[in-house]
């Protein structure tokens, strides 16, 4: 199975996990397809959920040690389309990446692998993590082949986190992008004999496509966080 990973090309800790995690599960990675960074308009939030990480590693010291090809470009650019088709990319993985575009999706054989940190179609768009808990919904992750639209695609496998009662916002994120990286092995591996159509497709008519948090509603979910893991921990 042929690999391309879009990836962010600076310190990321998800592009930095996944790309170890395949290594180090025996995948090989035909070329990593690096996007620089992208000033992003989002409203300013009070609620971080987020570690800050220091002292990751470039993603591109991990593919030159691991001799992996490494290319900085845009995601969404012609020559992106070309290297993929050219290379006869079968799957692509997302470790860091805007909105990939339909000729883009298109270059790939088998589909482009998201894994989004919320269930799907529950919760879509941005910002999940927090919707979740503001609508009362588990927490979890999807692994889905994209489409054209935003939190679409076919859905490959869902996972739901455990929940603790004394967890604070970062360790529920935390854990969240830990069972991303745990899940991608096994995804690969149930893709690997299928075909797209067999999976089933995100249905949009079912739940919400979220914008970025205000800052009126992450009030809301600070106050509802200890009623909410009460609801879902597995210590119930």
């Amino acid at each position: 199975m042929k690999i391309a990973v879009f990836a962010y090309n600076f310190p990321h800790k998800k592009t930095q996990d996944f790309l170890l995690r395949l290594f180090l599960e025996g995948f090989k990675i035909d070329m990593v397809l690096a996007a620089n960074p992208v000033k992003l308009n989002l409203p300013p939030s009070n609620l971080r959920v987020k570690l800050r990480y220091v002292n990751l590693i470039h993603p591109q010291k991990i593919c030159d040690r691991l001799k992996i090809l490494y290319k900085i470009v845009d995601h969404n650019s012609p020559e992106v389309a070309s290297l993929l088709r050219k290379n006869n990319i079968e799957v692509g993985i997302i470790a860091g990446a805007r909105i990939l575009k339909k000729h883009i999706i298109e270059s790939v054989t088998k589909g482009i692998i998201n894994f989004h940190p919320a269930f799907l179609p529950d919760i879509r768009g941005l910002d999940s993590f927090k919707w979740s808990i503001y609508y009362d919904i588990p927490l979890g992750v999807t692994a889905h082949f994209i489409d054209e639209k935003v939190d679409a695609g076919r859905i490959i496998k869902r996972e739901e986190i455990p929940i603790y009662k004394d967890d604070t916002f970062t360790d529920l994120s935390l854990r969240l992008d830990e069972t991303q990286v745990n899940m991608l092995p096994e995804v690969l591996e149930i893709i690997r004999e299928k075909k797209l159509e067999d999976f089933p497709e995100v249905d949009l008519t079912k739940g919400r496509k979220n914008p970025p948090m205000s800052v009126e509603i992450e009030k809301i979910v600070k106050e509802k966080f200890e009623d909410y893991k009460k609801i879902f921990s597995k210590e119930n």
